[in-house]
């Protein structure tokens, strides 16, 4: 999976390289990278560059429900 990350001094990956790596078929996760509950709301800011991205939530792996992510845990 590829991060995209919502802090907003990072907010990597950009939204053209997101969007490459949504149409190689790649999975991404939108993230905080918080630290404390005061930075969830930066998810606001990942949603954004995902949306730019032109990514759909079939794309996100954090829009899926908590059973279909745990199949996927190593």
């Amino acid at each position: 999976f590829l991060e995209i990350n919502s802090q907003p001094d990072r907010l990597d990956l950009r939204d053209a390289n997101a969007r490459l790596a949504g149409a190689a078929g790649l999975t991404l996760v939108v993230s905080s990278d918080g630290h404390s509950t005061g930075v969830l709301g930066y998810v606001e800011l990942g949603i954004a560059q995902a949306r730019r991205a032109w990514l759909t939530k079939e794309q996100i792996l954090n829009t899926r429900p908590w059973a279909e992510i745990e199949k996927l845990k190593k």
